[in-house]
């Protein structure tokens, strides 16, 4: 059992090693800059801002994240999260369009647009960043990860298709992958759920 759970770790590493590389830093900068950009874009139209904010509290409310009480749902947090990361890499098998990076633009726009929200309605960024790094040091990792998995994996299936001799064959290349959304983003996105489930709403409590 050991030397079995041993394989796949190592599995895991030489994966995100030899496929991944600097993508997950790539990924990382630009989450900054569309996080950045996003937060001025909105921060200078009000009206658009609070339109968005009404549109994302709908979405919210109906994805199941919300439980009957009121509260944050962990499993319906834990779901969200993980159809999110599943189809962040699932769109890499549409090649030479890298699809993926769409799932970075658009979160990082978000949450600059949250940010912005904050600043508009005379908020203090420090209850913004309270109610997203908790959580967030867990989950925007988990995200570059999976957003790098899946530009990793248009990038192969346009080597595959130009028949470049750095193509990895499909099985080994998704026994790599698969390998690294269980050990890996799960553990991840498992932690984020618990601490926005649990935590954050106490921690928004203390400084409200």
């Amino acid at each position: 059992m050991r030397e079995t759970l041993q394989t796949h770790v190592d599995g895991m590493r030489s994966f995100v090693h030899q496929q991944l590389g600097k993508l997950p830093w790539i990924m990382g900068i630009l989450f900054v800059v569309c996080s950045a950009a996003g937060y001025v874009v909105f921060a200078l139209n009000p009206s658009l801002t609070n339109e968005l904010m009404k549109a994302v509290t709908e979405i919210f409310a109906q994805s199941g994240v919300v439980s009957e009480s009121g509260g944050i749902s962990f499993f319906g947090i834990l779901l969200n999260n993980w159809f999110a990361m599943l189809f962040s890499v699932l769109y890499g098998f549409l090649p030479f369009v890298f699809l993926p990076v769409l799932s970075i633009i658009t979160n990082a726009v978000l949450v600059g647009a949250m940010a912005a929200y904050y600043t508009i309605s005379g908020l203090p960024l420090t209850l913004f960043f309270a109610g997203i790094l908790p959580h967030g040091i867990f989950e925007i990792p988990a995200l570059l990860l999976a957003v790098s998995m899946g530009v990793a994996l248009c990038r192969n299936i346009i080597r595959l298709i130009t028949r470049s001799a750095r193509a990895v064959p499909m099985v080994e290349f998704l026994t790599g992958l698969l390998q690294t959304m269980l050990l890996l983003i799960f553990p991840l996105i498992l932690l984020a759920a618990a601490v926005e489930s649990f935590i954050t709403p106490a921690l928004l409590q203390i400084l409200a």
